[in-house]
Protein backbone atom coordinates (compact mmCIF):
# COMPACT_ATOMS: atom_id res chain seq x y z
CA UNK A 1 0.00 0.00 0.00
CA UNK A 2 1.48 3.64 -0.83
CA UNK A 3 2.58 5.93 1.68
CA UNK A 4 1.25 9.39 1.67
CA UNK A 5 4.77 10.43 0.77
CA UNK A 6 4.53 8.10 -1.93
CA UNK A 7 0.97 9.51 -2.39
CA UNK A 8 1.90 13.05 -2.57
CA UNK A 9 4.66 12.76 -4.95
CA UNK A 10 2.68 10.41 -7.22
CA UNK A 11 -0.46 13.17 -7.40
CA UNK A 12 2.66 16.42 -7.63
CA UNK A 13 3.93 14.34 -10.53
CA UNK A 14 1.65 13.64 -12.26
CA UNK A 15 0.05 17.37 -12.05
CA UNK A 16 3.24 18.38 -13.79
CA UNK A 17 2.87 16.16 -16.23
CA UNK A 18 -0.86 17.20 -16.73
CA UNK A 19 -0.31 21.20 -17.17
CA UNK A 20 3.04 23.59 -17.45
CA UNK A 21 1.10 27.13 -15.57
CA UNK A 22 2.66 28.68 -12.36
CA UNK A 23 0.48 26.58 -9.84
CA UNK A 24 1.53 23.30 -11.26
CA UNK A 25 5.35 24.40 -11.75
CA UNK A 26 5.42 25.25 -8.22
CA UNK A 27 3.97 22.63 -7.41
CA UNK A 28 6.31 20.41 -9.14
CA UNK A 29 9.62 22.57 -8.43
CA UNK A 30 8.51 22.09 -4.18
CA UNK A 31 7.29 19.18 -4.35
CA UNK A 32 11.27 17.77 -4.07
CA UNK A 33 11.82 19.59 -1.15
CA UNK A 34 8.51 19.36 0.78
CA UNK A 35 7.56 15.93 1.29
CA UNK A 36 4.29 15.04 3.16
CA UNK A 37 2.24 18.27 4.15
CA UNK A 38 3.35 19.50 7.55
CA UNK A 39 0.23 21.60 8.16
CA UNK A 40 -2.59 20.76 10.70
CA UNK A 41 -6.32 20.26 10.15
CA UNK A 42 -8.59 22.20 12.71
CA UNK A 43 -12.17 23.19 12.59
CA UNK A 44 -13.77 26.65 13.25
CA UNK A 45 -17.15 26.32 15.41
CA UNK A 46 -19.30 28.42 14.37
CA UNK A 47 -21.39 26.13 13.15
CA UNK A 48 -22.61 25.70 16.83
CA UNK A 49 -23.70 29.27 16.83
CA UNK A 50 -21.48 31.98 18.48
CA UNK A 51 -24.27 31.84 21.70
CA UNK A 52 -21.12 31.77 24.06
CA UNK A 53 -19.98 30.30 25.98
CA UNK A 54 -22.58 27.82 25.61
CA UNK A 55 -21.73 27.30 21.91
CA UNK A 56 -18.36 27.51 22.30
CA UNK A 57 -18.56 24.20 24.61
CA UNK A 58 -20.71 21.89 22.98
CA UNK A 59 -18.77 22.79 19.85
CA UNK A 60 -15.42 21.91 21.31
CA UNK A 61 -16.29 18.92 22.66
CA UNK A 62 -18.07 17.54 19.64
CA UNK A 63 -15.23 18.18 17.32
CA UNK A 64 -13.00 17.06 20.02
CA UNK A 65 -14.79 14.00 20.17
CA UNK A 66 -14.12 13.28 16.65
CA UNK A 67 -10.30 13.37 16.80
CA UNK A 68 -10.07 17.07 15.70
CA UNK A 69 -6.95 18.25 18.39
CA UNK A 70 -7.66 22.11 17.66
CA UNK A 71 -10.58 24.96 17.09
CA UNK A 72 -11.03 28.45 16.73
CA UNK A 73 -13.95 30.86 17.47
CA UNK A 74 -15.00 33.83 18.42
CA UNK A 75 -12.75 36.10 20.30
CA UNK A 76 -15.23 37.44 22.74
CA UNK A 77 -14.63 34.08 24.32
CA UNK A 78 -11.30 36.00 25.68
CA UNK A 79 -13.66 38.47 27.08
CA UNK A 80 -15.98 35.94 29.14
CA UNK A 81 -13.06 34.29 30.66
CA UNK A 82 -11.08 37.43 31.60
CA UNK A 83 -8.70 36.52 34.85
CA UNK A 84 -9.86 32.56 34.32
CA UNK A 85 -7.41 31.16 32.16
CA UNK A 86 -7.44 27.78 34.34
CA UNK A 87 -11.02 27.43 34.51
CA UNK A 88 -10.87 27.79 30.63
CA UNK A 89 -7.42 25.63 30.21
CA UNK A 90 -9.30 22.74 32.25
CA UNK A 91 -12.67 22.83 29.81
CA UNK A 92 -10.50 22.99 26.83
CA UNK A 93 -8.62 20.00 27.91
CA UNK A 94 -11.57 18.01 28.73
CA UNK A 95 -12.99 18.64 25.87
CA UNK A 96 -9.70 17.52 24.03
CA UNK A 97 -8.87 20.42 21.87
CA UNK A 98 -6.65 23.49 22.12
CA UNK A 99 -7.49 26.73 20.35
CA UNK A 100 -5.27 27.42 17.28
CA UNK A 101 -6.60 30.77 16.26
CA UNK A 102 -9.51 33.55 17.24
CA UNK A 103 -11.68 35.16 14.95
CA UNK A 104 -12.51 38.92 15.64
CA UNK A 105 -14.86 40.84 13.57
CA UNK A 106 -12.74 43.81 12.72
CA UNK A 107 -13.84 46.55 10.36
CA UNK A 108 -10.45 48.18 9.63
CA UNK A 109 -11.60 50.65 7.00
CA UNK A 110 -13.86 52.37 9.84
CA UNK A 111 -11.87 55.02 11.49
CA UNK A 112 -14.20 55.46 13.89
CA UNK A 113 -14.06 52.12 14.83
CA UNK A 114 -10.07 52.03 15.29
CA UNK A 115 -9.93 52.86 19.45
CA UNK A 116 -11.93 49.45 19.85
CA UNK A 117 -10.55 47.45 17.03
CA UNK A 118 -7.20 48.04 18.72
CA UNK A 119 -8.16 47.16 22.02
CA UNK A 120 -10.08 44.28 21.61
CA UNK A 121 -7.68 42.76 19.32
CA UNK A 122 -4.85 43.77 21.81
CA UNK A 123 -6.84 42.06 24.69
CA UNK A 124 -7.72 38.99 22.44
CA UNK A 125 -3.82 38.38 21.65
CA UNK A 126 -2.69 38.71 25.26
CA UNK A 127 -5.70 36.13 26.33
CA UNK A 128 -4.20 34.00 23.18
CA UNK A 129 -0.54 34.11 23.81
CA UNK A 130 -1.71 32.70 27.39
CA UNK A 131 -3.28 30.00 26.18
CA UNK A 132 -0.70 29.11 23.11
CA UNK A 133 -2.65 30.57 20.43
CA UNK A 134 -0.43 32.25 17.27
CA UNK A 135 -3.15 33.69 14.97
CA UNK A 136 -6.22 36.22 14.78
CA UNK A 137 -7.86 36.12 12.30
CA UNK A 138 -9.55 39.48 11.06
CA UNK A 139 -12.79 39.86 8.90
CA UNK A 140 -14.94 42.26 7.93
CA UNK A 141 -19.03 43.00 8.03
CA UNK A 142 -20.99 44.45 5.30
CA UNK A 143 -19.51 47.44 3.66
CA UNK A 144 -21.18 50.73 3.41
CA UNK A 145 -18.94 52.37 0.80
CA UNK A 146 -15.54 51.07 -1.42
CA UNK A 147 -13.83 54.30 -1.34
CA UNK A 148 -10.29 55.29 -1.59
CA UNK A 149 -10.13 56.61 1.53
CA UNK A 150 -11.83 53.45 2.78
CA UNK A 151 -8.87 51.26 1.74
CA UNK A 152 -6.32 53.70 2.76
CA UNK A 153 -7.95 54.07 6.28
CA UNK A 154 -7.82 49.87 5.80
CA UNK A 155 -4.33 49.72 5.82
CA UNK A 156 -3.25 52.21 8.26
CA UNK A 157 -5.68 50.48 10.81
CA UNK A 158 -3.68 46.91 9.45
CA UNK A 159 -0.63 47.68 9.95
CA UNK A 160 -0.65 49.79 13.13
CA UNK A 161 -2.80 46.80 14.70
CA UNK A 162 -0.69 44.23 13.65
CA UNK A 163 2.30 45.73 14.62
CA UNK A 164 0.75 46.56 18.01
CA UNK A 165 -0.24 42.71 18.29
CA UNK A 166 3.04 41.31 16.98
CA UNK A 167 5.27 43.71 19.41
CA UNK A 168 3.38 43.10 22.18
CA UNK A 169 2.56 39.54 22.74
CA UNK A 170 4.07 37.84 19.49
CA UNK A 171 0.65 37.00 17.95
CA UNK A 172 0.13 37.63 14.20
CA UNK A 173 -3.02 39.07 12.45
CA UNK A 174 -4.33 37.65 9.31
CA UNK A 175 -7.00 38.73 6.75
CA UNK A 176 -10.48 37.19 6.10
CA UNK A 177 -11.80 38.62 2.47
CA UNK A 178 -15.08 38.09 2.78
CA UNK A 179 -18.42 38.35 0.91
CA UNK A 180 -19.76 41.72 1.02
CA UNK A 181 -17.19 43.16 3.23
CA UNK A 182 -15.01 46.07 2.15
CA UNK A 183 -12.04 42.94 1.29
CA UNK A 184 -13.68 40.72 -1.15
CA UNK A 185 -12.48 40.00 -4.74
CA UNK A 186 -9.25 39.56 -6.33
CA UNK A 187 -8.50 42.82 -7.24
CA UNK A 188 -9.42 43.99 -3.42
CA UNK A 189 -7.04 41.38 -1.64
CA UNK A 190 -4.00 42.86 -4.28
CA UNK A 191 -4.73 46.60 -2.87
CA UNK A 192 -4.66 45.54 0.39
CA UNK A 193 -1.72 43.07 0.40
CA UNK A 194 0.85 45.97 -1.52
CA UNK A 195 -0.63 48.57 0.85
CA UNK A 196 0.21 46.98 3.98
CA UNK A 197 3.39 46.15 5.77
CA UNK A 198 4.49 41.93 5.10
CA UNK A 199 5.95 42.08 8.35
CA UNK A 200 3.02 43.05 10.26
CA UNK A 201 -0.19 41.93 8.34
CA UNK A 202 -0.72 38.36 7.09
CA UNK A 203 -3.69 36.63 4.70
CA UNK A 204 -6.17 34.09 5.94
CA UNK A 205 -8.21 33.05 3.31
CA UNK A 206 -11.18 31.65 3.22
CA UNK A 207 -11.60 28.79 -0.01
CA UNK A 208 -15.74 29.46 -0.23
CA UNK A 209 -15.35 33.28 -0.01
CA UNK A 210 -12.67 33.27 -2.60
CA UNK A 211 -14.48 30.88 -5.12
CA UNK A 212 -17.18 32.90 -4.06
CA UNK A 213 -16.21 36.47 -5.08
CA UNK A 214 -14.78 34.36 -8.00
CA UNK A 215 -10.97 34.56 -7.13
CA UNK A 216 -8.89 31.59 -8.57
CA UNK A 217 -8.25 29.76 -5.30
CA UNK A 218 -5.31 28.34 -5.73
CA UNK A 219 -3.77 31.73 -7.49
CA UNK A 220 -4.49 33.18 -4.04
CA UNK A 221 -2.87 30.72 -2.07
CA UNK A 222 0.34 30.95 -5.04
CA UNK A 223 0.67 33.79 -4.90
CA UNK A 224 0.21 35.37 -1.21
CA UNK A 225 2.22 32.25 -0.14
CA UNK A 226 4.57 34.49 1.78
CA UNK A 227 1.62 36.29 3.78
CA UNK A 228 0.00 32.94 4.33
CA UNK A 229 -0.62 32.23 8.20
CA UNK A 230 -3.82 30.13 8.12
CA UNK A 231 -6.99 29.43 6.12
CA UNK A 232 -10.86 28.00 6.54
CA UNK A 233 -11.44 25.09 4.52
CA UNK A 234 -15.39 25.16 3.39
CA UNK A 235 -17.17 24.49 -0.38
CA UNK A 236 -18.71 26.77 -2.61
CA UNK A 237 -21.41 25.81 -5.58
CA UNK A 238 -22.48 28.90 -7.83
CA UNK A 239 -26.03 29.42 -8.78
CA UNK A 240 -27.58 28.16 -11.63
CA UNK A 241 -29.51 31.33 -12.13
CA UNK A 242 -27.51 33.97 -13.45
CA UNK A 243 -27.43 36.82 -10.58
CA UNK A 244 -28.48 34.68 -8.17
CA UNK A 245 -26.58 34.10 -4.94
CA UNK A 246 -24.48 30.42 -4.98
CA UNK A 247 -24.31 28.38 -1.57
CA UNK A 248 -21.57 27.01 0.58
CA UNK A 249 -21.18 23.85 1.54
CA UNK A 250 -19.43 20.78 2.87
CA UNK A 251 -16.00 19.60 1.48
CA UNK A 252 -16.27 17.92 -1.34
CA UNK A 253 -19.86 19.09 -2.61
CA UNK A 254 -18.69 22.31 -4.70
CA UNK A 255 -16.09 23.49 -7.00
CA UNK A 256 -12.63 24.14 -4.95
CA UNK A 257 -10.10 21.56 -5.84
CA UNK A 258 -8.95 20.83 -1.90
CA UNK A 259 -6.81 17.96 -3.67
CA UNK A 260 -4.61 20.25 -5.56
CA UNK A 261 -4.76 23.01 -2.67
CA UNK A 262 -3.34 20.25 -0.41
CA UNK A 263 -0.36 19.70 -2.71
CA UNK A 264 0.16 23.36 -3.09
CA UNK A 265 0.32 24.04 0.64
CA UNK A 266 2.43 21.39 1.22
CA UNK A 267 4.95 22.04 -1.97
CA UNK A 268 5.31 25.96 -0.47
CA UNK A 269 6.00 24.16 3.20
CA UNK A 270 3.00 25.59 4.74
CA UNK A 271 3.71 24.77 8.05
CA UNK A 272 0.17 26.68 9.98
CA UNK A 273 -3.39 25.49 10.23
CA UNK A 274 -6.40 25.37 8.03
CA UNK A 275 -9.94 24.67 9.68
CA UNK A 276 -12.75 23.21 8.14
CA UNK A 277 -15.72 25.66 8.64
CA UNK A 278 -19.44 25.66 7.85
CA UNK A 279 -20.65 28.85 9.58
CA UNK A 280 -23.83 29.82 9.63
CA UNK A 281 -26.13 26.77 10.13
CA UNK A 282 -27.09 25.99 6.55
CA UNK A 283 -29.81 24.15 8.09
CA UNK A 284 -27.31 21.20 8.66
CA UNK A 285 -26.30 19.66 11.89
CA UNK A 286 -23.24 21.05 12.99
CA UNK A 287 -21.56 17.68 14.50
CA UNK A 288 -22.64 16.21 11.12
CA UNK A 289 -20.96 18.09 9.06
CA UNK A 290 -17.77 18.01 10.99
CA UNK A 291 -17.99 14.05 10.75
CA UNK A 292 -18.17 14.19 6.96
CA UNK A 293 -15.68 17.31 7.01
CA UNK A 294 -13.42 14.64 9.18
CA UNK A 295 -14.28 11.43 6.43
CA UNK A 296 -13.27 13.84 3.91
CA UNK A 297 -9.70 15.36 5.35
CA UNK A 298 -8.32 11.62 6.22
CA UNK A 299 -9.48 10.00 3.30
CA UNK A 300 -9.65 11.75 0.21
CA UNK A 301 -7.01 14.07 1.77
CA UNK A 302 -5.23 11.57 3.19
CA UNK A 303 -3.87 14.42 5.85
CA UNK A 304 -4.34 13.62 9.46
CA UNK A 305 -6.43 15.74 12.09
CA UNK A 306 -3.31 16.06 14.72
CA UNK A 307 -0.48 18.36 13.10
CA UNK A 308 2.43 16.04 11.56
CA UNK A 309 5.43 15.63 13.82
CA UNK A 310 3.28 16.26 16.82
CA UNK A 311 2.87 13.95 19.83
CA UNK A 312 -0.82 13.94 20.81
CA UNK A 313 0.22 15.71 24.36
CA UNK A 314 1.73 18.58 22.51
CA UNK A 315 -1.01 18.92 20.01
CA UNK A 316 -3.43 19.37 22.51
CA UNK A 317 -1.29 21.78 24.57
Amino acid sequence: MPTRRTFLASTVAALGAAATGPIEGAVRRGSQQAGAPRFGVGYQIFGWSRDFPSAWWRGACAVGALGYQAIEGEYTIAELYEGRDEEFDRRMARCGVRVNAFYSSTDLGRPGHHAENLRKNLFTAAFAARIGAGVIVMGGTEATSKTREDFAAFSRAANEIGKRVLDTHGVRCGYHPHLGALVETRADIARVMDATDPRYFFLAPDTGHLAAAGCDVLEVFQTYRERLIHAHLKDYRPAETPGARGRFLPLGEGVVDFVRLRDVLAANGFEGWVNVELDGGRGLDPAEVATQARAYVTRTLELPLQRPGASPAEAIR
